[in-house]
């Protein structure tokens, strides 16, 4: 439970005693003022900063994390103020300090936090890209609304460019992790291409209708029933037959050498669109 020493005195307990209890483990002090009557969680410092900072919003990763966005309980706890508030803070707790133009803020479990789409842009600034690039390529469109991040996109908070070219590289329609990231080493390459796809009767893994070329991402599964074997041998045919290229990748191939497999069939992708721009 988090109390603050208003309360404390206000519920009639002595000054003395409140610091007594402070020093024998009985209260937990986590910010000034702001006390925890038992060992704290991760919520329970969630609402000590915002009981601390009232005009606080959690944000960047302990944002995500409260969204269900990101895994991992935060050790570093982070929160964004205006740009006027100046607090020294613990180790565990960071602030940023800005302005935020109204409509970005709501609540999330009862806490005062950024809204999805701009928890988002700011774990572009804080966490490693791969981790980042997951992380909008599994929510935008589930947890972000796509309007929402576009909106954001094109206002004025920092860090909107980037959020943007992410947002033209995202893969959130990819069925396995190897078909997001080659969709990602695609987009990166200019190459923007229909994932999970249908053409005629098959449902194909990324597919380029300008140049009629299909890649296929094959796990280890592929060859393990000859009557998938066979099954794929006439699917195979019958998408040559009606002029499209397959290009096959082993999912072993672009978890091991991605730059090597996007950087072949892009060459591959753009040869074949100049040729049948030229015809």
């Amino acid at each position: 439970m988090i109390v603050t020493r208003a309360e404390l005195s206000a519920a009639g307990i002595p000054t003395s005693t409140i610091d007594n209890r402070c020093r024998s483990g009985t209260y937990i002090r986590l910010l000034p003022g702001v006390y925890s009557t038992d060992t704290p969680d991760s919520i329970a410092r969630c609402r000590a900063i915002t009981t601390w900072l009232p005009q606080a919003l959690l944000s960047h990763r302990t944002a995500a994390w409260l969204q269900g966005m990101h895994p991992t309980e935060p050790t570093l706890f982070e929160a964004t103020v205006q740009k006027p508030v100046y607090r020294k803070t613990p180790p565990w707790l960071q602030l940023y300090r800005r302005n935020l133009p109204a409509g970005w803020a709501t609540e999330t479990h009862d806490l005062p936090t950024t809204h999805p789409a701009l928890t988002l842009l700011d774990c572009l600034a804080v966490l490693p890209r791969p981790t980042a690039e997951a992380m909008i390529d599994e929510h935008l469109g589930r947890t972000v609304s796509p309007h929402d991040a576009l909106r954001l996109s094109h206002s004025k908070i920092p860090g909107r460019t980037a959020f943007s070219r992410h947002l033209h590289e995202a893969s959130t329609r990819a069925a396995s992790e190897p078909e997001r990231l080659f969709t990602r080493a695609l987009h990166h390459r200019g190459l923007i291409l229909l994932a999970n796809h249908p053409v005629g009767q098959y449902i194909c893994d990324l597919v380029d209708e300008r140049s009629h070329t299909i890649i296929e991402i094959d796990g280890r599964e592929f060859h393990s029933a000859p009557a998938v074997f066979r099954q794929d041998r006439r699917r195979q045919n019958d998408l040559l037959l009606a002029g499209w290229l397959v290009l096959r990748y082993a999912a072993s191939d672009v978890y091991g050498s991605l730059d090597r497999c996007a950087d072949e069939a892009s060459v591959v992708i753009k040869l074949r669109r100049r040729r049948y721009r030229g015809s």
